[in-house]
């Protein structure tokens, strides 16, 4: 037998390599079918005004606790999530100068016309890339839309 039909040897780093791809791999897999985490730490949004079963003529301003300090444009001053409105199937979101504060976390945003009759309207969280955050952070009413 020749040094050319001898099966290579492995060295040592050849053999760190192999375990570190390994563990990747596995990583890889893990999160794959588990995903990455979500975005759990984003309060809960809750609905002041309009109150479950209100009669509102338009325009429709909601109130609402975001429990976190916003810019006006109802981005979170700590993250890139933001607030949404949907309205009966419709994503809204806040222009430049719409969230108006209250006082504290308390805040209120006139939106655009809606569709009239009666509708659920929902306020919760969005990623950056508006996608809804996932969690008990949103909160919604039923009202009428004149």
């Amino acid at each position: 037998m020749t040094d050319r039909d001898a099966a290579p040897r492995l060295t040592a780093s050849d053999r760190v390599y192999g375990a570190v791809a390994a563990v990747a791999i596995v990583l890889a897999l893990w999160f794959l079918v588990r995903g990455g985490p979500a975005d759990t730490s984003a309060p809960r949004i809750t609905i002041v005004d309009p109150r479950p079963g209100a009669r509102l003529t338009q325009p429709v301003t909601v109130t609402f606790d975001a429990k976190t300090l916003l810019r006006a444009d109802g981005t979170d001053t700590t993250t890139s999530r933001h607030v949404h409105v949907d309205v009966a199937g419709a994503m809204l979101m806040p222009g430049p100068a719409d969230v108006r504060p209250v006082r504290g976390t308390l805040y209120r945003w006139t939106l655009p016309s809606l569709p009239t009759g009666t509708v659920w309207l929902r306020a919760y969280w969005s990623d950056a890339r508006h996608r809804p955050i996932p969690g008990p952070t949103a909160d919604s009413v039923r009202v009428t839309v004149r």
